[in-house]
C-alpha cells in the first residue's frame, strides 16, 4: 500500500521526463511548477537587473504578449543585489580574519 506522498511523487515522476526525475527535482517539484510556462521568460528573470534604472526590462513574450519588469522593480533589485554583495564581502572578510 502506497502512502499519499509516494503516490503524489509517483504521479509527478510520470508527468516529468526521465531527465527531470532526479531526487532534487522530485523534491522541489520544479517540473510541475514550470509546466506550461515559458522557460525563456523564467530564465530571463535570473539576469542582473538593467543598469539603466529608468528603463523597463523586457523579460520575453508569452502567447504573443510582451512581459516587462518595471523600472521600479529593476531599481529595487539593484538595491537588493548591492546589499547581497556587501553581505557576502563581509562574510568573506570575516572568514579571512578567522584563525
Amino acid at each position: 500500500m502506497k502512502r499519499p506522498f509516494e503516490s503524489t511523487q509517483t504521479d509527478h515522476v510520470a508527468v516529468a521526463g526521465t531527465s527531470e526525475t532526479t531526487p532534487w527535482l522530485q523534491h522541489t517539484r520544479w517540473a510541475e511548477l514550470f509546466r506550461n510556462r515559458s522557460l525563456e521568460i523564467i530564465a530571463a528573470t535570473v539576469k542582473q537587473p538593467a543598469l539603466q534604472l529608468s528603463r523597463n526590462y523586457l523579460l520575453g513574450r508569452w502567447q504573443g504578449f510582451p512581459l516587462w519588469s518595471s523600472a521600479e522593480t529593476e531599481a529595487q533589485l539593484q538595491i537588493i543585489l548591492h546589499g547581497l554583495d556587501l553581505m557576502f564581502d563581509r562574510a568573506r572578510a570575516t572568514l579571512d580574519r578567522t584563525p
